[in-house]
């Protein structure tokens, strides 16, 4: 069975899902369609298809299966609901929107069609976390620290507050997320944000550092760190602190299992990128949601996650988190 798939956005992320998208047998590029045309064209000439940089014409001329929506978070205007009107299933990259009421009628949309969705936090994907997450079952986690400690990307919208969400909504992301996925749902946030440490960089106004205090609903508890300013390796993952063991799990790397009497460690195997694709092409053609780990509206939970995180960080007063 042929899928005909359609990207609207089609930079470094988008490259990265055509590269595993090439790989998944069935699968052919119908439409390319990027604001910068050269980006468009570059991606046609490499995988195939048309190209566009109006994603409502690409969406109205050619037939596709699916769709990876692929944009800044501040470029969300309307893909989401046409893909939806149209019946087109897609793939929409994390942060799923910057606007949480949007966010939620796009969910109730989806539930009208019945949609297949999902969503590009490819970390719950990975084998070792299918192998740590068993543990989660004995309700035995004390606390866990969380970091995503590093540079800062070059791309432009990045550091502007108004167009990327900050750090925590951006790329910490995937920590919010894996804790959610893991652990539970958070109750309620504190935040504080370190600035002043970026004074070389123009056209910025997002926080250098920030450190978000989280409680969980099961009564666990924790800490997440976010930085953009160091000139040296970071550290990216989260450690958590069982009653019988300790996982120290090193973002698409590795899991370290300190059990006291011994310690394992086992590595990430394969491509990740490979796995998410293949897990939504499947949904595609079987109409079955449960394949994906991460659909809109799981997504979405994230999203407000990071927003009350947002929100702490600006009042500097506990946030209730309230889907």
């Amino acid at each position: 069975m042929e899928i005909k798939i359609g990207f609207i956005g089609c930079g470094g992320i988008a490259n990265a899902h055509m590269n595993a998208l090439s790989k998944i047998e069935g699968v052919r590029f119908s439409g390319m369609c990027d604001v910068d045309e050269n980006r468009a064209k570059t991606a046609s000439e490499k995988f195939g298809g048309k190209v566009y940089t109006d994603y409502k014409k690409m969406l109205e001329e050619i037939e596709i299966d699916a769709c990876y929506i692929c944009l800044p978070p501040f470029a969300h205007q309307g893909q989401e609901e046409l893909c939806i009107e149209k019946n087109i299933p897609f793939l929409v990259e994390k942060p799923i929107h910057l606007n949480k009421n949007k966010a939620k009628k796009i969910i109730e949309k989806i539930k009208e069609k019945n949609l297949i969705t999902a969503v590009g936090y490819q970390d719950r994907y990975q084998d070792i976390i299918s192998l740590i997450k068993p543990f989660f079952l004995e309700k035995n986690l004390g606390f866990l620290v969380g970091w995503w400690v590093g540079g800062m990307p070059g791309v432009y919208w990045w550091r502007k507050k108004e167009l990327s969400g900050g750090q925590a909504i951006e790329q910490t992301t995937h920590i919010f997320d894996m804790t959610r996925y893991l652990v539970g749902e958070p109750v309620e946030v504190f935040a504080v944000k370190r600035i002043g440490l970026m004074k070389d960089v123009e056209n910025y106004n997002i926080e250098d550092a920030s450190g978000v205090s989280v409680y969980y609903e099961d009564g666990t508890f924790g800490v997440i760190f976010s930085g953009c300013f160091l000139k040296v390796p970071g550290k990216v993952g989260i450690d958590f602190y069982f009653k019988d063991k300790v996982i120290e799990y090193t973002e698409r790397q590795k899991v370290k299992i300190n059990y006291g009497n011994k310690i394992e460690e086992i590595y990430e195997k394969g491509d990740l990128l490979l796995k998410e694709d293949s897990a939504f092409i499947e949904a595609v053609k079987t109409k079955n949601q449960s394949l994906i780990k991460s659909s809109y509206e799981d997504a979405y939970k994230t999203l407000v996650f990071t927003l009350s995180a947002n929100e702490a960080m600006e009042k500097n007063k506990v946030i209730k988190v309230k889907y």
